[in-house]
């Protein structure tokens, strides 16, 4: 142990010669000379294994020995180097650790004149070398401490540049003590930036638990996520450490919590035995390269949003993220903190730790944005600006985040009308409409219903236990015959009803829902809100002309919301069918409904 410290030994055995005027030597361990002063300089390296039994009771009994009168002493009778010895005094002291000797160092006089000035100063001599073992034991003991710390050190670089968070550990002088590979890398620092004063602040936001961080190091500012920590040791090297996750590594972990299902083999999922669903597909593997944003239009229950999910397999995105929000499904007041997130206090009832809202989540991936024309007004000049400057700023904060995301929108609404009626921003809706993609109602592809009720057969056939079964000729002329207006789903729940209600044998025609049967789509809901001609005033209202008086507005609305509601249900689903039916968004309709007591 003692050779770790050897440089420290040599420079400490010539400075207490030169205060001592006597010769100094240390022994380690194995008896072998490690450091020497006078004519024990050019011995260093040899061993007093047989030699000197002074040595050998001093580390054996880990006491000091003093001798006054080599040759004669006892200890001396077996040395076989009692006739050559020219030691006038001897006084050693054992280098001890941990009840541990380390080895000895001893103090030789050579002359009359050392040895008597030694003599008149016995104990203060004999208390300087029990204290510079001392000395020398914990200079060891630093040693083997730093050598610790620098093998710990030495594990967590491996540790930490296996992984993909930084580490910055900083002394108390704000100093870079150690910095790992993805830390150098974040901060776009040299490996040899040890010694770099670093400077760090707090600044207040938090997301998924991890607080944000201003770090300012080599002239430039970077903003970060993660933990900093105190750590409790005596060395000013060690002061505190600094844990980051990059953003876009914290991104990645929540938009795979977030990311709304697989997309992988989205386009096979497509059923198709017609023309028209195979020239789509035929687009949707052309257009799956670019990042030009898509609005798929249709019916409700066409899919879009597999079609979405299609277009996101197919491109250089498939493997990040699929983001996926229902516009209409969400009131106004709480979709701009879902598409853009909030930091800690934005609002009231905000979450202490904030929320990173979709499109930062879907960043490098796609964000569908289904029932686009239920989106207010004031969001759509948001989402505008996202489209045009790929930046946004979370509810809360000024801070300016860039992303990269493919935007694929949806309506089943007519967005034309929707303009003219001032209710959707016409330049957004050039935004969305790079590539315009029209899926087409099921009952204009009736080629591919067999393909479809075979499909569902099996799925819900399996997923109920029960077994397989086919459809005769009859009933699949029935689903030809029948308009479908909800499209693929309702087709869906028709055949999923019919495997519910099958109990065995042959499919029956009489298990086919009645209005199916009997081919009655139901059309078009009756108007929720009297037609215009209704309030046409071709004849005068009053009293005298035997009729009843014009009922204000505001009542005719109110009662036109309130039938509308009480046909459609409050679902989301439901209050998007009542602001159809009434021609309104669904942004007014939930503005309206807050004034209207019971609703």
């Amino acid at each position: 142990m003692l050779n770790s410290i050897l440089p420290d030994i040599t420079r400490l055995c010539r400075i207490m010669s030169t205060v001592t005027g006597v010769d100094i030597e240390i022994v380690n361990a194995d008896m072998t000379r490690v450091a020497g002063t006078g004519i024990y300089a050019d011995s260093v390296g040899k061993s007093l294994e047989q030699a000197d039994a002074i040595y050998h009771t001093a580390f054996t009994g880990g006491k000091t020995v003093f001798v006054d009168n080599p040759r004669d002493n006892e200890l001396c009778h077996g040395c076989p180097d009692k006739a050559r010895c020219r030691e006038l005094l001897n006084m050693c002291s054992p280098i001890m650790l941990n009840g541990r000797t380390l080895g000895v160092i001893g103090v030789v006089c050579f002359s009359r004149e050392e040895r008597e000035r030694v003599m008149a100063q016995k104990e203060v001599f004999l208390e300087f070398v029990e204290q510079i073992a001392s000395v020398i034991a914990r200079r060891v003991d630093q040693e083997q401490q730093a050598r610790k710390v620098s093998r710990m050190l030495d594990a967590l670089m491996q540790v930490t540049d296996g992984n993909a968070r930084g580490v910055l550990i900083l002394g108390r002088s704000g100093k870079i003590s150690y910095i790992n590979e993805m830390a150098c890398q974040s901060f776009a620092l040299p490996e040899n930036c040890q010694g770099m004063p670093v400077a760090l602040r707090d600044t207040g936001n938090v997301f998924a638990n991890m607080a944000e961080y201003e770090v300012r190091v080599n002239g430039v500012d970077h903003l970060v996520f993660g933990r900093h920590m105190p750590i409790q040791s005596q060395d000013e090297d060690f002061a505190s450490v600094l844990i980051t996750d990059p953003l876009e590594r914290l991104t990645e972990m929540l938009s795979q919590a977030a990311s709304s299902g697989e997309s992988s083999g989205a386009l096979d999922a497509i059923i198709s035995e017609g023309k028209k669903l195979g020239k789509l597909k035929d687009r949707v593997r052309q257009i799956a390269k670019t990042p030009s944003t898509v609005l798929i239009t249709g019916e409700s229950g066409t899919g879009k949003e597999l079609f979405a999910r299609a277009i996101h397999a197919e491109s250089d995105r498939a493997d990040k993220p699929f983001i996926a929000i229902n516009c209409g499904a969400i009131p106004d007041q709480l979709l701009e903190s879902e598409l853009f997130g909030y930091v800690r206090g934005a609002f009231t009832g905000a979450s202490d730790s904030g929320r990173m809202g979709k499109f930062e989540l879907a960043n490098k991936g796609v964000i569908f944005l289904d029932e686009i024309s239920s989106m207010s007004l004031y969001l759509q000049v948001k989402l505008l600006r996202v489209l045009q400057e790929k930046c946004f700023t979370r509810l809360g904060s000024n801070r300016l985040i860039e992303v990269d995301v493919r935007v694929i929108a949806a309506t089943n609404d007519n967005l034309a009308e929707l303009i003219a009626q001032r209710m959707f921003r016409e330049d957004l809706f050039y935004r969305l409409n790079v590539i315009p993609l029209e899926l087409p109602p099921l009952r204009e592809r009736k080629e591919d219903i067999p393909r479809l009720a075979e499909y569902f057969l099996d799925r819900y056939c399996t997923r109920f236990g029960k077994p397989p079964v086919r459809l005769s000729p009859h009933i699949l002329e029935t689903f030809q015959a029948y308009p479908w207006p909800g499209n693929v789903r309702e087709f869906e729940n028709c055949i999923e009803y019919m495997i519910n209600m099958h109990e065995g044998g042959p499919m029956s025609h009489s298990l086919v829902p009645l209005k199916i049967r009997t081919g009655r789509a139901g059309g078009a809901p009756a108007p929720a809100v009297a037609p215009r001609e209704a309030l046409s005033p071709a004849a005068p209202a009053g009293p005298e002309h035997g009729e009843a008086p014009i009922a204000a507005l505001a009542d005719l609305e109110t009662a036109a919301i309130r039938n509308a509601i009480a046909r459609y249900g409050t679902t989301a689903a439901g209050k998007q069918q009542a602001a159809r039916a009434l021609g309104i968004g669904i942004a007014t309709l939930y503005r309206k409904l807050r004034d209207i007591p019971g609703l």
